[in-house]
Formats: structure tokens, C-alpha cells, sequence
């Protein structure tokens, strides 16, 4: 019986990694080889827990993302040239990561999203979720990542991440979901005093009435905002979230494990 047999998907943990965590996002195509290494560690200790990780395009994706305008689906053939070098640039980040959990002595095999998955108007409508189940099962970590995809209707679309994220946490039934940001978690924000204070546990009603206000020039996925907003659909389906701090180590894999953690929970 193989390592996967035997554990099969209970307790899957979906592990978001962000673009600002192990990509430098003010200079294109710059990745953090020190910041991923450490991170492929913690997963390692967090062994037998079945995981799957998705992670951000950052600095690799989003800068030639925009510079081709591809969120506006296609328009005219020069966006072409956009499509084929964000999906090449992708697939090589994908590959540097996959790598760090390699050479970690971690099972893992790379599974860009635009071999993955289809969209129709940007949202996820064919997914070959047989290549997922067949890294899981064999005990392999399957690797995705926040991408452009083929899209049935605008022609090709960006999936982010965080939808990829949320899609296969319900498809696979996990248990939880660790965003690993490049912040502490979600902060509410005191307009009169400008004083910042981290929420411990979230609600959506409290979500929907907070100022995020941190979209970065580059993301053209959103940001804090809509990875909150695309968690609570993991929520609603039964699943536990939390936001750490990528950053900080020890915080990945103490949120892996369950324990608690200096970040933020949500809750339904």
C-alpha cells in the first residue's frame, strides 16, 4: 500500500502561497529562493498531513499581465504575444517551486493551472482534477498556481490563485485552507487615529465593512479584499481558513497542523 493509499484525502490542507511571499513583486520575474526554501522545510515536518499548494504568479505573472491588458480577455492579436509569455513565465516559476520542495526531500510534481483548468468568463468551468487525485494519492504534493488559462468565452482569461485555491478546497473536500501572505493577516483600520489592530477571528460581516484599500499597482487580481471575499466561499462549503504570515517561520506550519497561530481565522 502506497504512502497516499494509506492516508488518503482525509485532513487535506490547501496551501496558498502568494506571489509577494516568494517573488519579489517590484522587480519582474525576481524569485525568492531563500524565502521558498525555508518554506518547502516547514512542509516537510507537517508529513504525514496530505497537502496541495497553489501559488501566486507575482512578479512573474502580473507585470506582463498588465502590460498586455490580458484581464480584459482578447481583443486584438498583439495581446497574443502577452498570453504565450505570461503562460511560459508561469510554468517557470511553477517549476522553481516545485523544485525547492524536491530538494527538500518533499514529493512534488509541478501542474501549472493553464494545463489544469478552463474558464468561461473567468470563472473555473472544466477542471482535470484526475492529475490532483493521482498526486494525492500516490502521496505526491500536486502544485498549481495562480495563471492565464484558456477561456471559452472571452478566448483566455487570469485565474487567480485564490479562486484556484477556493475551487479545489471544495472539489477535494479539505479540511483547511492556509493563505500564506506576505502580512499578518486582515487589519482593522482606525480612521481617526491611523492605528492598525489585527482581527484574530473574522467574520463576513465584519469583512464587508472594513477598508482594505491595499490593491497593488501590478495585481491584477485584486487584493486582501478579494481573497477574503473568494475564502468565505470555502467557509460557507465547510471549510476552515486562516491567513498567516509567510514571512515569519514557524507560521506555515503551525497553520498546517492546526495549531494556533498568530494570524487571522475566519468564521462563518
Amino acid at each position: 500500500m502506497s504512502r497516499g493509499e494509506s492516508r488518503g484525502l482525509k485532513g487535506l490542507v490547501v496551501l496558498k502561497i502568494g506571489g509577494s511571499v516568494i517573488t519579489d513583486k517590484t522587480k519582474e520575474m525576481t524569485y525568492r529562493p531563500d524565502v521558498m526554501g525555508r518554506i518547502s522545510r516547514e512542509v516537510a515536518r507537517c508529513w504525514p498531513i496530505p497537502l496541495a499548494v497553489v501559488h501566486g504568479a507575482g512578479s512573474f505573472g502580473h507585470p506582463i499581465a498588465k502590460r498586455f491588458r490580458l484581464n480584459q480577455g482578447y481583443r486584438q492579436q498583439e495581446q497574443l504575444e502577452g498570453f504565450v509569455k505570461t503562460v511560459q513565465s508561469v510554468k517557470a516559476l511553477n517549476q522553481m517551486v516545485t523544485e525547492a520542495f524536491i530538494e527538500t526531500g518533499v514529493g512534488a510534481v509541478g501542474i501549472p493551472a493553464s494545463l489544469l483548468f478552463i474558464a468561461k468568463k473567468n470563472v473555473i468551468e472544466t477542471a482535470h482534477l484526475d492529475l490532483i487525485f493521482s498526486a494525492l494519492d500516490l502521496g505526491i504534493i500536486p502544485v498549481t498556481c495562480g495563471d492565464v488559462v484558456f477561456d471559452r468565452e472571452t478566448r483566455f482569461s487570469i485565474l487567480s490563485g485564490d479562486d484556484i485555491v477556493v475551487y479545489l478546497a471544495k472539489a477535494l473536500k479539505a479540511n483547511r485552507i492556509v493563505f500564506a501572505t506576505d502580512v499578518d493577516g486582515v487589519y482593522e483600520f482606525d480612521r481617526t487615529t491611523g492605528r492598525k489592530t489585527l482581527i484574530g477571528r473574522l467574520d463576513y460581516r465584519k469583512h464587508v465593512s472594513l477598508s482594505y484599500g491595499d490593491v497593488e499597482g501590478d495585481d491584477v487580481t485584486g487584493g486582501m479584499f478579494y481573497k477574503v471575499e473568494a475564502a468565505f466561499e470555502a467557509v460557507k462549503a465547510g471549510v476552515k481558513v486562516c491567513i498567516v504570515n509567510g514571512l515569519v517561520e514557524g507560521r506555515i506550519e503551525s497553520a498546517i497542523k492546526g495549531e494556533e497561530v498568530h494570524g487571522t481565522v475566519l468564521v462563518s
